[in-house]
């Protein structure tokens, strides 16, 4: 019984070593499943290969369109304002030597030939003491007095030399009423305003039949064939511009040239800008106004050796990506001229291939590929 029940156990675990041994072989026999690599997504860059070149900058700002001519009538003399061919009136045009204001001089006028008259009385009873003292200059002294018209201006006085006609002249108040006179007729000509250019009023202060007095302003009138715009120029690109330059001017679907009068060499504290002032030469068709909103587009300073690119392709103001040997690498550039939607740029070496374009979450040795 014993041997029989060893023979039984002796043939369970021959057949379970037998069995762990066929598991065994079968299970090395069994194909391992292939592994699916996770594949890794291409990135595609676009680029552009550095090639330098000389660049003149464009850039465009807008700015109001006045008067080169502007100018404050005002009265130096007291009286009624009186009326003339033009209208006192804003927006009145008026030509070159027209009569802008008049006020009253009559009284004026009589004052002068009065003045006149009286000088003419003591030059006459000075003649023949002249013609005793002084023969060599009395026919010049005659013509003189025979020049004097009432209604005219007083001629030129007579030259004299010696201390001793100077002396008599003062003596009878000569010298001293001729000049009287010369005032007297200076003053008068401040009764009449003549426009001393093509233009109209902009603003009229007084009216006709107004009292004008000695310093008071009576209108504001500008020159409307000579016109000049006001650009404000950022500081940075100041130093690209130069007097004389040739600008161009957008005016209604319209080009019109101008070219910079002068730059001003101080920074409006309001805007942090610089005006450039330039004057337009319109065409014929061309209809500008003072007041007008309008753009210039300039063209600075020719820059050697540089490349333009987008400015959103440009990290921390210098900072840029380029593509070597399939990987991202980024590199330093100098920034030359900063535009609106480009820069101009240097500092790269000529080949390179520059992203321009800006990347999502780019890092530096990241594998991309140039799009063809």
């Amino acid at each position: 019984m014993i041997g029989r029940k060893v023979k039984i156990i002796g043939s369970v675990v021959i057949i379970l070593i037998v069995s762990v041994i066929l598991m065994n072989v079968f299970s090395n026999m069994k194909k391992e499943p292939p592994r699916n690599e996770k594949e890794i997504a291409k990135v595609y860059v676009k680029t552009q290969k550095v090639a330098y070149s000389n660049i003149a900058p464009i850039f465009s700002e807008g700015g109001r369109l006045g008067s080169q001519n502007k100018v404050d009538l005002m009265s130096e003399v007291q009286g009624k304002i009186l009326a003339t061919q033009l209208n006192l009136k804003k927006g009145e045009r008026f030509k070159k030597g027209d009569l802008l204001i008049r006020i009253f001089d009559e009284e004026a006028q009589n004052n002068l030939m009065a003045s006149k008259s009286r000088f003419m009385n003591v030059l006459a009873n000075s003649l023949p003491d002249i013609k005793i003292d002084f023969p060599e200059n009395y026919d010049k002294w005659l013509q003189f007095f025979q020049a004097i018209k009432i209604s005219e201006n007083i001629p030129e006085l007579v030259d004299f030399s010696s201390d001793k006609e100077k002396t008599f002249l003062a003596s009878r108040n000569i010298l001293n009423d001729y000049y009287l006179i010369k005032s007297a007729e200076i003053r008068l000509g401040k009764y009449s305003i003549y426009a001393p250019f093509s233009g109209s009023f902009t603003d009229v202060y007084f009216e006709v039949g107004s009292i004008a007095n000695p310093g008071g302003r009576i209108a504001t009138i500008i020159q409307t064939d000579k016109l000049e715009l006001e650009i404000p120029v950022k500081v940075e690109n100041i130093e690209f511009l130069k007097i004389g330059d040739n600008v161009n001017i957008e005016s209604n679907n319209h080009i019109i040239r101008g070219k910079i009068l002068r730059i001003a060499d101080f920074v409006s504290p309001e805007t942090q800008s610089v005006s450039v002032f330039i004057a337009l030469y319109p065409n014929d068709d061309s209809m500008l106004f003072e007041g007008m909103y309008l753009h210039a587009n300039f063209k600075g300073k020719m820059l050697n050796d540089v490349m333009e690119m987008p400015r959103n392709a440009v990290l921390n103001d210098n900072q840029v990506f380029v593509v070597e040997k399939g990987k991202l690498n980024q590199k330093e550039i100098k920034v030359l001229k900063v535009n609106e939607k480009t820069l101009l740029f240097s500092g790269l070496n000529e080949g390179d291939e520059l992203v321009v374009e800006p990347l999502i979450n780019p890092r530096i040795g990241m594998n991309v590929e140039i799009l063809k």
